[in-house]
């Protein structure tokens, strides 16, 4: 496959002290997966969320602008968050981001 000109969106997770890159497959690397492969749980203990473009040689740290789309993307659901969806915001964003949001039952 070749290297193309475009953002790839890597996540790296942790679990019990070690930090590792989570299996993705290589055509969901982008943007909007990766926002909704988070939303919806797929990857615990995230950590970082970096964009790279090989050709460019670019590569950002773009956890916070994730985190939001994230948020964004419950807040659209309406429900109230599950207590892994809570600690995440209060992490990745904010402690006052987080208690805008009712955790659930």
């Amino acid at each position: 496959m070749p290297i193309t000109d475009q953002m790839i969106y890597v996540v790296v997770a942790a679990h019990s002290g070690s930090a590792y890159l989570p299996e993705q497959n290589v055509s969901e690397l982008d943007r909007a997966s990766v926002v909704a492969d988070i939303a919806s749980g797929q990857f615990e203990g995230l950590v970082q969320v970096l964009e790279c473009n090989p050709v460019e040689h670019v590569c950002n740290d773009v956890t916070e602008d994730i985190a939001r789309e994230v948020m964004t993307a419950w807040a659209n659901e309406g429900e109230p968050l599950a207590p892994w969806q809570h600690e995440f915001i209060e992490r990745h964003v904010s402690v006052q981001a987080a208690a805008s949001f009712r955790r659930a039952a």
